[in-house]
């Protein structure tokens, strides 16, 4: 009873809470923006009965605005364009020979000799290809629908000789300037293709360093993975190839190979759990693979004798002081760190290349 008396139960308050409202502006100018990069068409919208609906005298017109602006699709089409080849006849030379002379005007050449295939329907099945990944069958289908009868037999020829014609001349050229320049990046990947005997073929990229003013990137696809590949794209390439220690590269007897840190790196990832904490050699090895990375990306901005002063003077001695970490670590080599620190001490060499 006392308790219910005197004891009574505290008070409770709402905690009062400033509650900051705002309207969020809109992104003013963004829609005129995107509308005022078409071609208008203004369609007019008058009344048909131009008289008051009260009086019946005659409505004068005092003005008229823009209601809505609105963007609109127009399905592709196909047409059929004719060149028509002008001749001429010089009345006074063929009155004096006694053969007529006949002059024709120039008609620019087709991509294809014999295809009414023009440069805007090839491009455009090799843009849906290549670009959106829509198979020649699919394709086959929406030509039917417009009325073009092409099968995707037709559609692959033509992109074949497009590519003979036109893009490997072009590619052999990139190719040629490619192995001029003093460095590259190298890499491979796996590439399934349809109707293939072989499970796997291979992707190979090769492309320009960053200081290069305009840069070049070759994909060569080839169903080897071989240090063939490599010798028979890179030739006596002498430059510096920035690759993996794949054994292919490492087959390139007058290139300079640097070897890639971030494959370091993922090895090192790899064998760190996830709750690894500081202290463990795992996340120790990783720390030095960030640090090298973290440095590089202040550097980027800098000139390139600029950033070599840096890497000898900051890098240089942290990578000393990385391959000494490992080779004082004691872990089963067939174990993941095992592997990543044997990765890094095998091609201590190649990883330092970085450092020139």
């Amino acid at each position: 009873m006392r308790k219910r008396l005197f004891l009574k139960k505290r008070m409770t308050y709402p905690v009062e809470t400033e509650v900051i409202t705002y309207k969020r502006q809109k992104s003013k100018g963004k829609r005129q923006f995107i509308l005022s990069q078409f071609e208008p068409e203004e369609i007019h919208h008058e009344l048909e009965d131009v008289s008051c609906p009260d009086c019946h005298d005659a409505l004068k017109e005092i003005g008229q605005m823009v209601q809505r602006q609105e963007l609109v699709f127009i399905p592709a089409q196909l047409k059929r364009v004719d060149h028509i080849q002008h001749a001429y006849k010089c009345l006074s030379c063929s009155q004096k020979n006694e053969n007529d002379k006949i002059i024709k005007a120039p008609v620019p050449k087709g991509p294809l000799a014999h295809s009414f295939g023009s440069a805007s329907i090839i491009s455009h099945t090799i843009h849906e290809k290549f670009n959106l990944k829509v198979p020649n069958y699919r394709q086959e289908e929406d030509w039917h629908k417009l009325g073009l009868p092409i099968s995707r037999k037709e559609i692959c020829h033509w992109h074949i000789k497009i590519s003979q014609y036109y893009l490997e001349p072009l590619y052999n050229l990139l190719r040629e300037k490619l192995l001029t320049q003093p460095l590259l990046h190298a890499d491979e990947t796996t590439y399934r293709v349809l109707e293939s005997d072989r499970q796997n073929t291979y992707y190979w990229t090769f492309l320009s360093g960053k200081e290069e003013e305009k840069g070049i990137t070759l994909y060569h696809h080839d169903q080897r993975r071989s240090g063939l590949v490599v010798q028979e794209f890179l030739g006596n390439y002498d430059g510096y190839v920035h690759c993996d220690m794949w054994s292919a590269y490492r087959q390139l007897s007058e290139a300079k190979l640097v070897g890639c840190w971030a494959h370091v790196r993922r090895r090192f990832f790899e064998a760190t759990p996830k709750n690894a904490d500081k202290t463990s050699l795992g996340k120790i090895g990783l720390n030095y693979c960030d640090q090298f990375f973290a440095l590089e990306k202040e550097w980027e901005e800098l000139e390139p004798h600029e950033r070599f002063e840096q890497r000898q003077i900051l890098l240089s001695p942290l990578m000393e002081e990385f391959f000494d970490w490992c080779r004082q670590q004691a872990v089963l080599p067939g174990s993941k760190l095992g592997s990543a620190i044997d990765y890094a001490l095998k091609y201590e060499e190649t990883f330092k290349k970085v450092l020139e």
